[in-house]
């Protein structure tokens, strides 16, 4: 439903201020990783759907880019060693929503890997009635505002791939964009 073959319009709105390295979290067949690597950014991009990073490999080395695709358990990286400027979630946090064990692994996880002042640019569907899964603006700010610094968010409607079984008619995917800066030390 997600993989419109391009990023989605924020991404691409704030793409001069996304800055390497990069860590694509739930990277998917690698879109967007894709996408700031062709930018000229350093990329790392994680999944741990196999089939999705083995595509996202395929993808990148089609097109001549070098992105470091992992098969990896988000859940898995707070004793990583690696640290990142960026972090890129392009639909991962909005599934925790109402879990707040694994909204909080989140959180420790995202705050281990980002350099300080880093940033995370989070799109995350909005939660409606009736549809599960999505998050409240509320729940982005309640969630990161100790650690982090929510320097805008804004709802658009994400775009879908026509023919999604998601794909209701008429039916509008109304999402949020956040750009959360890391507080320094």
């Amino acid at each position: 439903m997600w993989d419109i073959g391009r990023p989605q319009k924020p991404f691409i709105e704030r793409a001069a201020d996304i800055r390497g390295p990069i860590l694509d979290i739930g990277c998917g067949t690698g879109t967007l990783a894709a996408y700031f690597a062709e930018r000229g950014e350093q990329v790392t991009g994680i999944d741990f759907v196999a089939e999705a990073v083995e595509r996202a490999s395929a993808k990148a080395k089609a097109a001549g880019l070098t992105i470091d695709f992992m098969v990896k358990d988000f859940f898995t990286l707070g004793s990583w060693d690696r640290r990142f400027k960026t972090i890129i979630d392009s639909g991962l946090f909005h599934i925790f929503s109402g879990d707040e064990v694994r909204k909080a692994a989140y959180l420790d996880i995202v705050t281990t890997l980002l350099d300080d002042n880093g940033r995370l640019y989070l799109l995350a569907c909005r939660k409606e009635q009736g549809i599960e899964g999505g998050v409240y603006a509320d729940e982005i700010f309640d969630t990161f505002r100790e650690r982090f610094i929510v320097e805008s968010l804004h709802e658009f409607e994400a775009e879908t791939v026509i023919g999604a079984a998601e794909n209701i008619p008429g039916k509008q995917w109304l999402s949020y964009f956040a750009v959360i800066k890391k507080r320094d030390g």
